[in-house]
């Protein structure tokens, strides 16, 4: 029986099927959620298992998504806990940070997913990904994690066009990145910060169209938002000082065009 998957992008389709049982690493973001559906789609919920971490660098929005789409797919999830700010290159900020985060965040997935007999784990990278600069990618090379997007050559917006044919909610959600990126290089990341970030953005996070970071810079956060979300994060900015002024922090806004 063909599945929507095959129809449309048959070249995924064919590198998910020669793969029998896999393990989909789901972040909360579109691309890892769009692949998650496609490995259901072709090789069927009981074959699929999703694998995500539970750190204070996802926004607990984004946890909340992940639940709602395995249980919407009746597919398996396993939550690994992890603190990243217990490894001390992930906590000073060094330039390879992100390295040294996904590479605990993977190689601590893999010990859960062998239990499972599971060998094969994928993530949501696409070929619009590979232009950019991530640490992260070294990781993901030297732990085998696969990259099927990547290899059917697919771009973003193949990979959104498929979220909706897979009737994602909202394939067009804004891309988004762990909370650690808000921080500057070299400046230490600590609990308080990163949960001060994420109260910020919390408020906006499901109503906002586009891009939306609340930044650390000196001694204030910079909330970065869009043209297209103006007059939301107006109608919020007196509840966004409150937060801030709690944390004794001073908030700007800084809008950018779309």
């Amino acid at each position: 029986m063909q599945t929507i998957t095959q129809d449309t992008y048959p070249a995924l389709a064919k590198e998910l099927k020669g793969m029998n049982r896999i393990g989909i690493l789901v972040s909360g973001g579109c691309d890892s959620e769009v692949l998650l559906r496609a490995a259901a789609d072709v090789l069927g919920s009981a074959n699929t298992v999703a694998f995500t971490a539970v750190t204070p660098f996802i926004a607990k929005y984004y946890t909340e998504i992940v639940k709602a789409s395995a249980k919407e797919l009746n597919v398996k999830l396993i939550q690994v806990l992890l603190d990243p700010l217990e490894i001390t290159h992930i906590k000073a900020n060094t330039a390879m940070r992100c390295y040294h985060c996904k590479k605990a965040i993977y190689s601590t997935i893999k010990a859960e997913a062998l239990k499972e007999n599971i060998t094969i784990l994928a993530d949501g990278t696409n070929l619009d990904d590979t232009v950019e600069h991530r640490p992260g990618m070294k990781a993901a090379e030297e732990l085998k994690i696969l990259h099927p997007f990547k290899t059917a050559c697919m771009t973003k917006a193949d990979v959104r066009t498929l979220g909706g044919l897979l009737k994602m909610a909202d394939p067009n959600r804004p891309a988004d990145s762990c909370l650690a990126t808000r921080i500057p290089e070299g400046t230490p990341i600590t609990a308080k910060l990163i949960s001060l970030i994420e109260k910020l953005e919390q408020p906006l996070r499901s109503q906002v169209k586009a891009r939306l970071r609340a930044r650390m810079s000196n001694n204030s956060i910079i909330l970065e938002y869009k043209t297209t979300d103006k007059r939301l994060v107006e109608a919020s900015q007196k509840q966004l000082q409150v937060i801030a002024a709690r944390a004794n922090c001073s908030i700007l806004f800084h809008e950018t065009l779309d």
